[in-house]
C-alpha cells in the first residue's frame, strides 16, 4: 500500500484527533462529536464466543494470565481497522460477573475491561452490552446468573439448541424467569440494578466507552400483548435504568432495544423512555438467512426506513444493534448490500452481527465474519466498503446525498459544508489503493487521502455545496 498522503485542492488536512469516544445527541437526533460534526458508529458485535465460558470472543485458555488476554485481544481487534470499522458492540455477562449472589469476580472485570482498552488503543469506539438470550445457561442461553433461577438446581450450562428462539414463547421456565425479573421476586430486578451501578460506575472514566446498553433483547414472560408490555413494563424499566447508569456516568449514552422477535418485522412499535442521551438500538434479520438457509424474500429496506422515520420523529439517533446472515445462506450478500445502502443514505449506525473465533457454534449459529482461525469469510465484502464516518455539515439529494455502486467502484456524495473536516471511510481490506480519480466541486474544496488511516479528509469553505466523486476499486 501507498504510504504518502495524496492531497487534491489548495492544502493538506491534518487528522482529527479523538481524546475519548463521547458523542452527544442534539435535538434533531443525530449524533456528534466534540467538533459539531454528525457521526455514525460502524462496528461489530463480539459476539457468539462470548456467550460461554471463559466468556471471551477468541479462543484462549481459561486460566491465561492477563497479559496473554491482552495480546490475544490486540490481534483480535486489530482486524477491524482495515475493515474500516470503528465501534464494537461488546457482550459481558452477568453470570460471569456475579456467578454468586454478592460477589463479583473481579477476573472476569479485569479481562473485560482489558478488552476495553484494546479496543480503544487502536480508536474503537465501545458499546458495553449486556447480553442475554432466554435468560440464562441452562436453559441453552446466556446472560443472568443461576442463581436468580427459581430452580436451584437448573441443571448444566448448555449451547445446543437450533431451536433456542422459540423458548421464549414455548418454555414455561424461560418464562417463568422473565415474570419473576419484572416482578422484582427475590430481589432480582433489585440485583441487576446494583450489578449496572457497579459496571457504569468501574467503565465510566474508562475514554473508549462511548456507551451502556440496559439489556438486550428482553423476554416478555407470559405477556400475551407485546405492545402493551412494551409500553408499560419494558419502556418504564429502561427509563429507570438509564437514570441509574447515567447517575454513575454522566455523559455516556444510555442504548435500548426491544425484544428479539421485533428483529423478524417491518414494524417499529417501540416507545421511547423518558430521558436524555439515549440511543434506540433495534435489530433485524431475515428468518432464513440468519439460519444460513436461503433468504426468505424478506426485503431490508421498509423496517430500516420505517427505523429511520422514529429517529426522526422522536429526535433519537438509531443503532442498528444486531443484524446479519449465516454462513453459507444463499442470497446473503445481496440482502446485506440492499441493507447497506439504506444505512448509508439514511445515516444509522449499526454493528453487525458478528464477529468471533467459536471452536463450538453456539446454538448452531455460524453468523461469524471469520472462522476459527481468524480467516475472513466472503461476507465482509458486503460489508466492508466506504462510509461518511464524521460529516461536518448536512447530506443533501434525493438518496440522501450519499451512493455507492459496488460493481463500478464508484462513490458519490453531496453535502452543504458546515464548520470542520468530514471524514469518509474508505477501508484497505477492500481498497488498498485508495481513491482514485477524485473529484470534488465547492469553493475552498480540498481533500487529502491519508492510507495510514484509510480515510479520505475533506474540508470546504462553510456554507459550500460540495459534490465529491471518487472510484475506489476493490483488490483483486
Amino acid at each position: 500500500m501507498n504510504v504518502t498522503m495524496t492531497t487534491w485542492g489548495t492544502r493538506a488536512i491534518p487528522p482529527v484527533e479523538r481524546t475519548d469516544a463521547r458523542l452527544i445527541v442534539d435535538p434533531l437526533g443525530r449524533l456528534r462529536d466534540a467538533h459539531g460534526r454528525d457521526v455514525v458508529m460502524r462496528g461489530i458485535n463480539t459476539g457468539g464466543r462470548s456467550k460461554y465460558a471463559p466468556f471471551l470472543p477468541f479462543i484462549i485458555d481459561e486460566g491465561a494470565p492477563i497479559d496473554r488476554v491482552r495480546a490475544a485481544a490486540d490481534a483480535f481487534f486489530a482486524r477491524l481497522g482495515p475493515w474500516g470499522l470503528d465501534a464494537v458492540r461488546l457482550p459481558f455477562s452477568w453470570e460471569a460477573l456475579e456467578p454468586t449472589r454478592g460477589h463479583i469476580d473481579a477476573r472476569y472485570l479485569d479481562r473485560y475491561r482489558t478488552l476495553i482498552d484494546s479496543a480503544w488503543a487502536l480508536g474503537l469506539r465501545v458499546i458495553v452490552d449486556f447480553h442475554q438470550d432466554i435468560y440464562a445457561s441452562p436453559f441453552c442461553g446466556d446472560g443472568f446468573p443461576l442463581w436468580t433461577l427459581e430452580d436451584p438446581d437448573p441443571g448444566p450450562p448448555r449451547h445446543d439448541d437450533p431451536h433456542w428462539f422459540f423458548k421464549y414463547i414455548q418454555d414455561a421456565a424461560v418464562q417463568r424467569a422473565f415474570d419473576r425479573f419484572w416482578a422484582d421476586e427475590d430481589g432480582i430486578q433489585t440485583a441487576f440494578e446494583a450489578m449496572w451501578r457497579r459496571m457504569a460506575s468501574t467503565l465510566a472514566d474508562h475514554p473508549g466507552v462511548v456507551g451502556f446498553e440496559i439489556i438486550n433483547e428482553p423476554g416478555w414472560g407470559t405477556a400475551t400483548d407485546l405492545d402493551a408490555w412494551k409500553r408499560e413494563v419494558l419502556t418504564p424499566f429502561h427509563a429507570r435504568l438509564a437514570r441509574i447508569i447515567q447517575a454513575e456516568a454522566p455523559g455516556a449514552l444510555v442504548f435500548f432495544d426491544g425484544p428479539g422477535i421485533d428483529a423478524l418485522s417491518s414494524r417499529v412499535t417501540h416507545v421511547r423512555p423518558e430521558g436524555e442521551g439515549l440511543v434506540f438500538a433495534p435489530h433485524l434479520y431475515d428468518p432464513g438467512l440468519i439460519t444460513g438457509k436461503p433468504w426468505s424474500g424478506m426485503a431490508p429496506e421498509p423496517p430500516l426506513e420505517a427505523m429511520a422515520e422514529w429517529r426522526d420523529r422522536r429526535a433519537t439517533p438509531i443503532l442498528l444493534g444486531e443484524f446479519g446472515v449465516g454462513r453459507g445462506a444463499s442470497g446473503g450478500a445481496e440482502w446485506l448490500r440492499r441493507a447497506m445502502d439504506v444505512i448509508d443514505q439514511r445515516r444509522l449506525s449499526a454493528t453487525l452481527w458478528e464477529h468471533s473465533e467459536n471452536e463450538n457454534i453456539w446454538n448452531g449459529e455460524d453468523l461469524s465474519v471469520v472462522d476459527i482461525h481468524g480467516q475472513e469469510r466472503e461476507i465482509l465484502d458486503a460489508y466492508v466498503r466506504p462510509w461518511i464516518r464524521a460529516l461536518a455539515g448536512e447530506l443533501a439529494g434525493p438518496t440522501g446525498g450519499f451512493t455507492w455502486d459496488p460493481a463500478a467502484g464508484v462513490c458519490e456524495v453531496r453535502w452543504v459544508q458546515g464548520s470542520g473536516v468530514t471524514e469518509i471511510a474508505i477501508p484497505s481490506r477492500r481498497f488498498p489503493e485508495g481513491p482514485r480519480e477524485v473529484d470534488g466541486q465547492g469553493e475552498g474544496f480540498a481533500a487529502t487521502w491519508d492510507p495510514g488511516r484509510a480515510e479520505l479528509r475533506v474540508i470546504a469553505d462553510p456554507g459550500a455545496e460540495v459534490a465529491l466523486r471518487f472510484c475506489a476499486r476493490p483488490a483483486a
